[in-house]
C-alpha cells in the first residue's frame, strides 16, 4: 500500500475533494479504499475509510456502497487526510445518470449495477419496481397494481381478497361436505330447484395449502 505524502507528514486539506474507488471487497463495515488522482499522480491508496449512509444504525440502515472505478467526493475530518470520509458518489462526463433529466425532475431512480431499479415518477404519480430481466410492478396513486412476470407465486396462511370482490369464493373442503350431506328437495322424479349455497360454503378469504 502506498502512503500519501499527506498522511505521513500531519498535513492538513480544509474542504472536500474528489477520488475514485479502487476497493470495495472484503470489509464487513462497508467501507472503501480510494485513491486521489490529484496526488502524487493518483498513486496514493487511501486506508479502508467509512462511507456516508442514509440511515446507519446497529444491525438496521441503508447499505450503498459505492462500486470499484466510482467517483466519490471525500472530506477530511478537521481537516486530517489521515481520517477521511466518504460522502457520496459523483457523476461525470463519462459516467452519466440512470435516466435523462433534460425534461425535469419528475423523476427520482435507484438502478443497481445490474439493472434492477426502483422508480419514482411524480409527473405519472405512479412507483414502479423492476428487474433486469422485466419483471415489475407497478403502484399507481388511482389505487391501481399492475403485476407483470413469467410466474407468480403467492405464499400466504390467508388470503383476504377484500370487501369489494366481485364474487365470493367457494371453499372446496365446505363445498364437498354441504354436497354429501345434501338431499333433494323433491323426492323422486323431476328434481326440484336448486337450493342456495350456506354462508359457510361461501366466503372471501381463502386459505392457502
Amino acid at each position: 500500500m502506498t502512503t500519501p505524502r499527506a498522511m505521513a507528514t500531519d498535513r492538513r486539506f480544509y474542504g472536500v475533494a474528489p477520488a475514485e474507488v479502487v476497493e470495495n471487497d472484503g470489509d464487513d463495515e462497508g467501507r472503501v479504499r480510494v485513491k486521489y488522482y490529484w496526488l502524487d499522480g493518483g498513486a496514493s491508496i487511501s486506508p479502508w475509510i467509512r462511507v456516508s449512509q442514509l440511515y446507519a444504525g446497529a444491525g438496521y440502515g441503508s447499505v450503498f456502497v459505492p462500486e470499484v472505478g466510482d467517483e466519490v467526493l471525500v472530506a477530511f475530518f478537521q481537516g486530517d487526510m489521515r481520517q477521511p470520509y466518504v460522502l457520496g458518489g459523483l457523476y461525470n462526463g463519462k459516467k452519466k445518470p440512470p435516466v435523462a433529466h433534460s425534461g425535469g425532475t419528475d423523476q427520482k431512480i435507484i438502478r443497481t449495477k445490474a439493472g434492477h431499479r426502483i422508480l419514482f415518477d411524480d409527473k405519472e404519480k405512479e412507483i414502479t419496481i423492476s428487474t433486469a430481466s422485466g419483471a415489475k410492478v407497478v403502484l399507481k396513486d388511482s389505487g391501481e397494481i399492475t403485476l407483470e412476470a413469467k410466474t407468480v407465486t403467492v405464499q400466504a396462511s390467508d388470503i383476504d381478497l377484500g370487501g369489494g370482490s366481485a364474487e365470493p369464493v367457494v371453499l372446496g373442503n365446505a363445498l364437498m361436505q354441504a354436497f354429501v350431506q345434501h338431499t333433494h328437495p323433491a323426492p323422486g322424479g323431476v328434481t326440484g330447484p336448486a337450493t342456495p349455497l350456506p354462508p359457510n360454503v361461501l366466503a372471501k378469504k381463502v386459505k392457502a395449502t
